[in-house]
C-alpha cells in the first residue's frame, strides 16, 4: 500500500497481527482507512502494512528465517526509540515462555500487538505507538488523532532506524545459513 511519492517524506509501517477475531479485523480496516486518508492528505508519504504472526522467538538462533530476523530487528529499534524518550513499550510486547508442542522443549517468544504503527521521518524512526509515557498510554487510535490534527511530537527521532524490508518468500536462505550469535535486546 503506498501513498504519494514525496521524497523522505514521513511515512508509516502499520504492522498487524494475523488470524484475529472479525471485530479486531474490522479495527485493522478502519485503521488502514485512516491511514489512508492521511496518505490522500499528503501528511503521510508512504504506508507499509506489515502482516505479522501472534509471536516471534526472540533470539536470532530462534528465529531461522528473514522475515523472523526482520521482526527481531525491528522490536529492538523501538525499544531503543523508547528507551531514548523515556516510554515504555507495554503493554505493547510481551515477552513469555511458550511449551512447544511439537518437540516438547520450552522457549522464550516476544508478543506483538494486534496492531502497531511506526513512523519515520526519511530513515529517522520518529514514534512507535502503542506506547506508554509519563504514565499514560498512547493508542494506536490516539495517534491517528494526533496525525489528524497535525500535532507535533514531543518525543526524539531515533537515526538511523530504518532495515530493508522482508524479503519475498522466494528469496529466503536456507535456515541453517542464519547468523545465531547475537541477541537483540529484548523489550523491558
Amino acid at each position: 500500500m503506498q501513498g504519494s511519492t514525496q521524497p523522505d517524506g514521513t511515512r508509516a509501517e502499520l504492522y498487524v497481527r494475523s488470524l484475529l477475531p472479525d471485530g479486531h479485523t474490522q479495527q485493522q480496516a478502519a485503521v488502514i482507512d485512516r491511514l489512508q486518508g492521511l496518505s490522500d492528505a499528503d501528511i503521510l508519504s508512504d504506508i507499509t502494512v506489515q502482516v505479522i504472526g501472534r509471536q516471534i522467538p526472540s533470539t536470532p538462533a530462534e528465529a531461522r528465517t528473514e522475515l523472523g530476523l526482520f521482526a527481531l530487528n525491528r522490536v529492538s529499534v523501538f525499544q531503543e526509540w523508547a528507551k531514548r524518550n523515556g516510554c515504555s513499550l507495554d503493554p505493547a510486547f510481551q515477552v513469555r515462555s511458550v511449551n512447544s508442542e511439537i518437540t516438547g522443549e520450552q522457549y522464550r517468544s516476544i508478543v506483538f500487538p494486534i496492531q502497531l504503527l511506526a513512523e519515520y521521518d526519511g530513515s529517522k524512526l520518529r514514534c512507535v505507538t502503542p506506547h506508554t509515557t509519563d504514565g499514560e498510554t498512547v493508542t494506536v487510535t490516539d495517534r491517528l488523532t494526533m496525525l489528524e490534527g497535525e500535532e507535533e511530537l514531543a518525543l526524539s527521532s531515533l537515526e538511523r532506524a530504518s532495515a530493508a524490508r522482508p524479503p519475498a518468500q522466494s528469496d529466503l536462505p536456507a535456515a541453517d545459513t542464519i547468523d545465531e550469535d547475537s541477541d537483540p535486546p529484548l523489550p523491558e
